[in-house]
This record gives C-alpha cells, structure tokens and sequence, in this order.
C-alpha cells in the first residue's frame, strides 16, 4: 500500500529519471575520458613515425635524382624498344604476326607465350620460326586452333607436335609456326 500522494509520486517519478539520466551522462563521460586516455600513447607513437617518415621522404628526395631522370627517359627508352620490336623480318611487323596469330585463338585456348626466331631454316626454307605456347581447356580447341592456323595463307608451315595431343583436357601445346621470308 502508497501512502504518497499523486503529485509526490510524481515528484518521485521526475527524481529518479533526473538521477537515471545524471548517471547516464556521467558514464558516458568516463567512458569517453578513459578512450582518450587509452589512445594518448599510439598518438604519440603514430606523430614520432610521420615524423621519421618525413625525414626519410625529404633525405631520399635529395639521393635519387638518377632514378627521377631514368622515369623521365622512360618514353625515349619504351620508343627505341618498340622500333625494335617492329623490324622483325624483311616486311614482317612483330605486331602484324602477333595480331595474324591471336586472331585465330579460341575460347578455351590460352597463349601463355610467343617465342620469334630470325633468319631460321626450317623444312629447307628460311623465314621466321614462331613458337607458340600455352594450355587448351580441351582437345577439340587445340586442334580446332592448330586448323585454323593451318588454312590460313599467312603462315607457310604450322607444326602440332602429337604430344600435345595426349590429354584429353587442361593440353599444355607448343606450335610451330613457320613464315617464309
């Protein structure tokens, strides 16, 4: 049985929510003091290594000037190695042959490498000897592939050694690709 009238009730009432949110906000504050405690030390930490960092940048700056110039020479050196790759043969561009042979790749056919040899004999014919490797998913792409090489005129010989015929699925295959200068 209350004794208490209505309005002390509610007097009562407005206490205990005053206090509950007193002791809410105070928790909280301690909560959040302790947090700040607790990441004092990995700040510090954290500034003495930008610090370090900093000096290290700024000393590294001043010792690789050679390496800023050979980034600046960059498309001078990208520019002659490319003018190599163009003079393969006698009229024979290296992106005409690679572009002659990738037009020709299923699906499940994976180059894994193209190898040029210049001025090679093969099959008493000088020309280009192309060696192609790589892995087929299946038997079927591989020699769907090698046919396709075969009927096309660009290439005077395209050889698939029977070995890499032996598995019926995951081939790993080397052709030859001959084109006669």
């Amino acid at each position: 049985m209350n004794l208490l009238p209505i309005i002390e009730k509610e007097a009562v009432k407005k206490g205990l929510k005053r206090r509950f949110i007193i002791m809410a906000a105070l928790l909280l504050a301690v909560s959040f003091g302790v947090g700040v405690i607790m990441l004092v030390p990995s700040y510090f930490l954290v500034m003495g290594n930008i610090s370090k960092i900093e000096m290290n940048n700024s000393s590294i700056g001043i010792e690789n000037k050679g390496e800023v110039e050979e980034m600046l020479n960059l498309p001078i050196e990208i520019n002659s190695k490319l003018k190599f790759m163009q003079n393969i043969g006698a009229n024979q561009l290296t992106i005409e042959v690679f572009s002659k042979i990738i037009k020709f790749v299923p699906e499940k056919v994976i180059i894994d490498s193209i190898t040029f040899s210049r001025n090679e004999a093969y099959k008493e014919k000088n020309g280009i000897l192309v060696l192609v490797s790589g892995t087929s998913v299946d038997r079927n792409s591989l020699i769907s592939f090698s046919n396709s090489l075969e009927q096309s005129k660009d290439f005077t010989f395209v050889d698939v050694p029977v070995s890499s015929l032996t598995k019926d699925k995951n081939l790993p295959f080397s052709i030859n690709i001959f084109i006669e200068n």
